[in-house]
């Protein structure tokens, strides 16, 4: 054992205690009992609801162990967080609440039902984004900031109330500028700075294109065959579906998604922008068969990672439109390309 590193954070909220105590006693004597460490400290810190907070934490561990997917920063956890892992953890932290007795077991658990609270908000969040509900998202957003007071009142180094300074620990795209992200995006699409005029599907004709063959053979043209093309989900990693060997190396190279979408009478005489929030790492994009613009390179874990283009001139307004959009992953496997990632739109600014 050489040491142990966290970026230098020190968030509780973000593993719970046990892990922290565990690993600050093998930090002393790396050979210790793991179970018997573990155990002494549930029993301690929950009493009679040691059992079911343990059941708790370890259905996380295990879910997280088992998920066969590699990620950067959060980009993979709506994967990981699955409707029965969240049921499974509603049930066991439901249970400890009835059998903790002592005031301070009681405030143990009460901490780990306002993390629990947390962490649905985020689930609820990504579920929302991925619904092209980005009111609803900010809404999940705000409610994430409003649980971190109590749980800071309870202890600080649990989560700190804001993410304004170096003390919080937030390096990476927080959870406050992602509210006032998807705010911004309400705002485009629900008549405060502009209005939606079309939600493309989540799901997209989708193939991999690993000899490059898809400009010279003209795949963003209107009415060309579906061979060779299946759907996908936009908003899961592409990878995921399919597109992975038997040692979870993701493909990487370029991919192409096509979408087929409604666009109303109502967008004629009016600007018409289509707007992607993600696509890693970099993207050109069709409509009816003409090119309207590519987005550069950007390393697939900055956020916002948006693609964004007018095509006003493109579009037909009372019909049936095709959206073609060319993805590069980067040939830098380690960063773990999700593809488009998003559901895209077309709004009509103010």
């Amino acid at each position: 054992v050489i040491g142990f590193l966290d970026e230098t954070r020190n968030v509780w909220a973000e593993s719970g205690i046990a892990s922290r105590y565990l690993r600050a006693r093998l930090e002393w004597n790396a050979l210790a009992d793991v179970d018997a460490i573990v155990g002494d400290f549930y029993s301690q810190w929950y009493g009679p609801a040691s059992k079911a907070m343990r059941a708790f934490y370890e259905a996380l561990e295990d879910e997280i162990e088992k998920t066969p997917m590699h990620g950067h920063e959060d980009r993979i956890l709506p994967e990981v967080y699955s409707t029965d892992l969240m049921a499974a953890l509603s049930r066991h932290l439901a249970e400890a609440e009835k059998l903790a007795q002592t005031e301070a077991q009681a405030l143990h658990v009460r901490a780990d039902r306002l993390i629990f609270e947390h962490l649905k908000a985020y689930v609820a969040m990504s579920a929302a984004e991925a619904a092209g509900d980005f009111a609803e998202a900010a809404k999940h957003a705000q409610a994430m900031l409003d649980l971190r007071t109590p749980l800071h009142q309870i202890n600080p180094f649990f989560i700190w109330p804001d993410e304004a300074g170096y003390h919080s620990g937030i390096w990476y795209w927080g959870v406050t500028a992602r509210r006032d992200y998807y705010q911004s995006l309400a705002d485009m699409t629900t008549g405060k700075t502009g209005d939606r005029v079309a939600l493309l599907p989540d799901r997209a004709s989708f193939r991999t294109d690993p000899h490059e063959d898809g400009i010279f053979a003209r795949w963003f043209a209107l009415n060309i065959s579906q061979e060779g093309w299946r759907p996908i989900q936009v908003t899961r990693p592409y990878y995921c579906q399919g597109y992975e060997d038997a040692q979870g190396h993701p493909y990487i190279g370029t991919l192409w998604y096509r979408f087929n979408v409604d666009v109303p009478a109502l967008a004629k005489d009016r600007k018409v922008m289509i707007y992607a929030p993600v696509v890693e790492t970099e993207a050109w994009c069709w409509v009816n068969g003409e090119y309207v613009g590519h987005r550069p390179y950007q390393e697939a874990y900055i956020r916002p990672l948006q693609m964004e283009f007018d095509v006003t001139q493109a579009i037909r307004p009372g019909a049936a439109n095709q959206v073609t959009i060319r993805v590069s992953t980067s040939l830098m496997e380690a960063q773990a390309s999700d593809g488009l990632f998003s559901r895209v739109f077309l709004y009509a600014p103010k």
